[in-house]
């Protein structure tokens, strides 16, 4: 009975090794991913960029089904599926985009949810739904930001969709709260945002084309005029709302002319920038 006893106790103590061995390997790897971010953003090569961001997707997602309360794990899936349908997807496959930006916003959601305060967001009404913003801080502004990046992404492939649309303000209000909170954020993205929001919108709905001009100067001041998206944006929502293809023109020709990554983890973003502008040109007489 003795020797039973101990063999027993030997496999229960090789059995809670192996659990332990594979929560370090698990934190171990996430702990790579989280760390090596920066090397991803500032990939050179767009294509190898874009093969890179794909695997590291599904890392990300097989290391969540072990370990599904790791905020900065989500927080980082939120990212990586709204860059990657921003940066690589929605121009060419819009629909496949939709759901890339769903499933990066449910990942900010679930970064957020792990205060009781937050939970449930995308179901709440939308005055409890505002109320719940205010209990944030700075430490969330990453999965704020993300949280209403790839909501306000799905929404504008969405526009034939009643239910989507209704989401706006939703978006808006994650966003409004980034802006209090950190507006320099992922290179003035909240700045951005307003910038594309109030471009993009007719006057009986909000629009408001030198409203836009000002959070575009804006995200030009915060990041120094070097983050080339927002010459991109700039382009593509004001230049076009208030039909100045001159501008158009200039903004998508600096774009071209600019050297890449001149800001820490924008390498790669400036590299699908200079792609986008691009296409733009292409299809300028579409736009005016």
């Amino acid at each position: 009975m003795k020797a039973k006893h101990a063999a027993l106790v030997a496999v229960g103590a090789c059995l809670t090794g192996c659990g332990t061995l594979d929560r370090i390997a698990l934190h171990s790897t996430a702990d790579i991913l989280i760390n090596g971010r920066g090397s991803t953003l500032e990939e050179p090569d767009y294509e190898l960029g874009r093969e890179a961001a794909a695997s590291q997707l599904k890392l990300l997602e097989a290391l969540l089904a072990t370990d599904p309360g790791n905020r900065a794990l989500h927080v980082m899936a939120a990212e990586g599926f709204g860059g990657a349908a921003f940066l690589f997807v929605e121009d060419a496959e819009p629909a496949r985009a939709k759901g890339l930006y769903r499933r990066g916003r449910d990942h900010a959601l679930a970064a957020l949810s792990g205060r009781r305060a937050l939970r449930g967001l995308a179901d709440r009404p939308l005055d409890d739904f505002s109320k719940a913003l205010q209990e944030t801080g700075r430490q969330d502004v990453p999965a704020l930001f993300w949280a209403g990046f790839c909501w306000a992404g799905e929404i504008n492939l969405s526009k034939d969709d009643a239910a989507a649309l209704a989401d706006l303000p939703r978006a808006v209000g994650l966003m409004s709260r980034v802006a209090e909170l950190d507006p320099s954020y992922h290179f003035a993205g909240s700045d951005l945002f307003f910038g594309v929001y109030y471009a993009s919108r007719p006057p009986l709905l909000g629009g408001d084309p030198q409203r836009a001009l000002k959070h575009f100067t804006a995200a030009q001041r915060l990041t120094q005029d070097q983050y080339l998206m927002t010459s991109v944006l700039e382009a593509r929502w004001y230049a076009v709302a208030v039909q100045d293809r001159a501008l158009f023109k200039h903004l998508l020709a600096k774009v071209a002319e600019s050297p890449s990554g001149r800001l820490p983890e924008a390498r790669l973003t400036d590299e699908a920038a200079k792609r986008k502008a691009a296409r733009l040109l292409e299809k300028i007489d579409d736009y005016f």
